[in-house]
């Protein structure tokens, strides 16, 4: 009784999958995005190319959803499988979201600086993130070029390893320590950067961003979230949260608003003052020392069972569940989308993931710029066929 349950609910699944896939194959026929795919096997020459056809006019005011916003190119990363970046402006009238990929990004900054610090494994690891402005994409795009650099320093500075064979627990535990001292020191540097008294009027003072970082080393991945963007691993088809929104209703970030003095009131949707939809943010200096831009960090040992991770702004996590996204992100790596819908799903690769979340999000009317990476841990093989023939038994 329990076998045909089970294949019951095999069944369930792959339609309500189907369902899905059909109405993002049906929106990607009416809108073809013109996207900015990044993954380790472009070429310079490509991505040189594909700047000029996407980025838009730095005064553009369009209000177009095609509209792409270009980031920087990622070479290979032995960490993970391949990994693919969407930067779209959505139905906004401006693009202030930034995405960064830099991997191997240790490696990279440390032979820019000539430093000496590269045995301790340096190369093995990714740096991922999505950030996301308001106020306009200054802070956004301070943040893209300056954090993965701003974070290697801070790295190094602790010799920390990103988790290669042979280490003992203690030393694994001592460096999990040390990884959340990095990246708290990190967004504390990056915050004072973009804080900097030069002059600029006081309107800068009302922009910020958001940022969720992910560094995918080949045994742990370390996140820090500092906002309401958002990260989530699948593991074996499960989706695991690897952040937690920091919305001004959240109890405990309502409390410490509240005893530094200041108030979360509901206007619009609840907002620190009325003003800002998240409690922690870099910038916004003229929120302080109500909003902070203290990141909450997870380390997390990897395991044989894990897939992918999907980063992405607000604009995705509005109107996608962490469970849907993962399962339209497993049916594009498996293949079996592509399989199914060939004219609107172009391959299995995570860029073609990242482009197919971005689709479902315009299709569910998402408002915001929307901005998704995804990250290849291994292989996923397409179980569809063998799904099928076991509920035909």
């Amino acid at each position: 009784m329990s076998s045909e349950t089970s294949k019951r609910d095999h069944a369930r699944e792959l339609l309500a999958a189907d369902r899905k896939l059909m109405t993002v194959a049906r929106s990607a026929r009416r809108r073809r995005l013109e996207l900015r795919r990044l993954g380790r096997t472009a070429s310079a020459a490509a991505e040189d190319e594909g700047a000029k056809r996407v980025r838009p006019a730095p005064d553009s005011s369009s209000d177009s959803s095609d509209s792409a916003k270009v980031v920087p190119v990622a070479s290979r990363c032995s960490a993970c499988v391949s990994h693919g970046a969407v930067s779209v402006i959505g139905r906004r009238r401006e693009m202030e979201d930034a995405v960064a990929v830099a991997a191997p990004f240790l490696a990279e900054t440390a032979g820019v600086e000539g430093s000496g610090d590269v045995e301790y494994g340096a190369g093995d690891e990714g740096f991922f993130a999505v950030y996301d402005g308001h106020g306009g994409s200054r802070v956004a795009e301070a943040c893209r070029l300056r954090m993965h650099l701003v974070l290697a320093e801070e790295v190094r500075l602790r010799r920390l390893r990103p988790g290669g064979e042979g280490q003992r627990q203690a030393e694994d535990d001592e460096d999990g320590a040390r990884w959340k001292e990095a990246m708290t020191a990190c967004f504390a540097r990056v915050d004072g950067e973009v804080g900097v008294d030069d002059g600029t009027d006081t309107g800068e003072q009302t922009v910020g961003s958001t940022a969720v970082v992910a560094v995918v080393g080949p045994r742990r991945i370390v996140v820090a979230n500092c906002g309401d963007s958002r990260a989530v691993l699948s593991r074996g088809g499960v989706p695991v949260p690897l952040s937690s929104d920091h919305k001004p209703d959240r109890p405990d970030e309502m409390e410490r608003v509240e005893a530094a003095g200041g108030k979360v009131i509901n206007w619009n949707g609840y907002r620190i003052l009325g003003v800002l939809a998240t409690s922690r943010s870099i910038g916004d200096y003229y929120l302080k020392p109500y909003v902070i831009a203290e990141p909450e960090v997870t380390v997390m040992d990897r395991t044989d069972k894990d897939e992918f991770l999907v980063l992405a702004s607000d604009g995705l996590w509005d109107v996608v569940s962490n469970d849907i996204a993962c399962k339209i992100a497993r049916n594009c790596l498996s293949g079996r989308a592509a399989s199914k819908y060939p004219e609107s799903v172009a391959g299995s690769t995570a860029a073609d993931a990242a482009a197919l979340l971005v689709e479902l999000a315009m299709a569910r009317g998402s408002k915001d710029n929307i901005s998704v990476v995804v990250v290849e841990l291994r292989r996923l093989k397409s179980r569809t066929a063998a799904v099928i023939k076991e509920n035909r038994r």
